[in-house]
């Protein structure tokens, strides 16, 4: 079973409606076949749109791009078309690589395809290198914090941020990358 041509900008229009995202959910429940079917039509369109945008970012035509990837104008040219089959995830790693930004690949739950295509934006597949994002300061770079060899009986070491701030930290040589902190849901808040 084909989703369809049509259905994909339909679907993925910008501005879905609660009425399209439900008429797909319908399909989703009554079709394992057509649950399928979405997610390989979603994983085609999404990526030769993302890949287009990646190189109109960096204002690349195709041929800059192919040289970038070191490979054949033709070959570039499929990348974009999204009746070619996806791309393996070797050639994804070369075009991540030539484009200096991360490839994530990941089995999700329906429901996030779901939310992710009934959400598009003109933005949605804009992806800055990762130069870009340290201009702008996305990462927040922190000094290694002390280390506390013992507690003392009652003693905690959570004294030491605001009641109710989670962080995430991304350890490396030189110290901690901060990716990010919200507060934690009242059920964690001591």
């Amino acid at each position: 079973m084909s989703v369809g041509a049509s259905s994909w900008p339909t679907i993925a229009g910008f501005g879905s409606t609660n009425s399209t995202r439900q008429e797909v959910l319908d399909s989703f429940s009554n079709s394992k076949e057509y649950r399928e079917a979405f997610v390989e039509e979603t994983i085609a369109s999404r990526l030769t749109a993302q890949i287009k945008a990646l190189r109109d970012a960096r204002g690349w035509d195709y041929k800059a791009f192919a040289e970038q990837l070191g490979k054949k104008v033709s070959w570039v040219y499929r990348l974009e078309d999204p009746n070619e089959p996806p791309p393996k995830i070797s050639t994804l790693l070369e075009v991540a690589a030539a484009c200096d930004v991360a490839l994530d690949v990941r089995f999700c739950p329906y429901s996030r395809i779901l939310d992710e295509v009934t959400s598009l934006s003109p933005n949605s597949f804009g992806v800055p290198s990762f130069n870009q994002e340290l201009e702008v300061g996305t990462f927040r770079l922190r000094k290694p914090r002390k280390r506390f060899r013992k507690i003392k009986a009652g003693g905690s070491h959570a004294k030491l941020h605001k009641v109710g701030l989670r962080e995430l930290h991304l350890r490396y040589p030189g110290g901690y990358v901060e990716i990010g902190s919200s507060k934690a849901p009242k059920s964690q808040v001591a």
